[in-house]
């Protein structure tokens, strides 16, 4: 009788999956929706579409499930609003990748969680495995909203001996530097008031506004600075039919290059224009250095309201794993040892059946011969890690607030008005902006 009633308890153990053992596969799946707004053919070229697809083979116990806001909304804007909407009531998705939409007034009004204690928490997480000083460039005040795995790196390069001796400059030093050029000389291609504002306000936003309190400083004798210095130049440019900007860089005529580095290459690239390693001088930044890191396509974060906070950062996280790292193509990634790799690959030269180098990069130029690139030096692999590691500040422009900055500016350029009342206006328009969005 014993033995028959121990039978039967056995049974109803496995019956009920009970007694220690594993749960049963038919547990409930918990399903984490991972808002997005992109077009088709931007979502079927997506990494990150493709990294999920491959996290849901791995996963039983949770499921990632993407809505893409465009279907239902016109633009990104509108799809945007409608997530904080739903947010605010306590629905909405799980997880938000902003991409290139990205701003930090976004993040920072309380629609997202802040990620450091989730990175504090994380027993696999090592710091020194990665840039961690590019993770940090992302903050808003001290916190972190959104994880950028993948990021190029926004600059200027110069070998101008104005400006070459430095290591960073503010609006000052660039306009001294501009001034002691001679006639045949010129800032960039295609100088023209709008084209200087643009360029110096679009990387330096950063400069005037404190995204975490909704403050800005568009008033001060720093911005000023910059639109006395961007009046001087004309309003619009007659360029010559056998202009080549590629020589102008070349001859060292210009004194600011726009870089834009988004592979191991980028240094290469910009050494073959020059002939020699450039100074990396980035944006004129008040303080601290001026090259920045900016998103390609994933600035991913978490919802504030979301119930499955846990599990979306173990998915956020997957993006740091060396498996994702190593398969960065578009962009740098942030774990040190699949950057090293990279490197060392790119750093061997590969031949085709003929025994003839093969091209793995190029120089290209509108209008021009490309200049091919075969491998990389050591020199071109040092330069890369040391303008990484000197970043401080992401490249994360809120557009509708660069547009209002450029907008405003129209009155200085065109109607000639006073520097410090358009500077006010501005001043004015982007506080009410700011505070509207918080």
């Amino acid at each position: 009788m014993k033995k028959h009633i121990i039978w039967i308890l056995l049974t109803l153990c496995f019956l009920f999956a009970g007694c220690g053992m594993k749960p049963s596969m038919d547990a409930e799946t918990k399903i984490l929706t991972l808002a997005v707004f992109e077009n088709k053919s931007q979502l079927s070229a997506s990494k990150l579409l493709q990294w999920v697809n491959l996290y849901n083979e791995n996963h039983s116990d949770v499921k990632i499930e993407v809505v893409n806001y465009l279907d239902n909304y016109s633009n990104p804007f509108e799809a945007l609003k409608q997530i904080k909407i739903e947010i605010s009531t306590g629905k909405g998705p799980d997880m938000i990748n902003f991409g290139g939409q990205y701003s930090p007034l976004d993040a920072s009004s309380g629609m997202l969680a802040d990620l450091y204690p989730f990175i504090q928490n994380d027993e696999a997480f090592e710091r020194q495995d990665f840039f961690y000083n590019i993770l940090e460039s992302f903050e808003a005040g001290d916190n972190l909203y959104v994880l950028v795995p993948d990021y190029r790196i926004d600059s200027y390069a110069t070998v101008s001996s104005g400006l070459s001796g430095l290591d960073r400059m503010d609006i000052g030093q660039l306009i001294n530097a501009y001034s002691m050029l001679d006639d045949k000389s010129i800032l960039f291609p295609g100088e023209t008031k709008k084209a200087v504002f643009g360029m110096l306000c679009y990387g330096n936003l950063e400069n005037y506004v404190d995204w975490d309190n909704g403050i800005c400083h568009f008033n001060s004798d720093s911005f000023k600075n910059i639109l006395h210095f961007a009046n001087q130049f004309p309003l619009s440019l007659n360029m010559a039919n056998d202009y080549s900007a590629k020589e102008i860089f070349a001859e060292g005529r210009a004194l600011l290059y726009p870089v834009s580095i988004d592979n191991v290459y980028g240094t290469a690239r910009i050494r073959a224009l020059y002939g020699k390693t450039p100074t990396y001088i980035g944006y004129p930044f008040d303080s601290g250095n001026g090259n920045l890191a900016a998103i390609v396509d994933i600035a991913i974060g978490i919802s504030s309201t979301s119930k499955n906070k846990a599990e979306a950062w173990e998915f956020l996280s997957s993006l740091l794993d060396k498996e994702f790292q190593d398969s960065i193509e578009r962009g740098l990634p942030l774990r040190v040892n699949s950057l090293e790799q990279m490197l060392e690959d790119a750093m061997k030269a590969d031949f085709d059946s003929n025994g003839e180098k093969e091209v793995k990069e190029q120089l290209v130029f509108d209008g021009e011969e490309p200049v091919n690139i075969y491998e990389i030096s050591s020199e071109d692999a040092e330069t890369l890690k040391a303008i990484i590691r000197q970043i401080e500040f992401c490249m994360a422009t809120d557009f509708n607030l660069y547009s209002i900055v450029l907008e405003e500016a129209d009155y200085l350029f065109h109607e000639n008005r006073n520097v410090d009342d358009v500077a006010d206006i501005i001043q004015n328009r982007a506080s009410v902006y700011i505070n509207e969005k918080r």
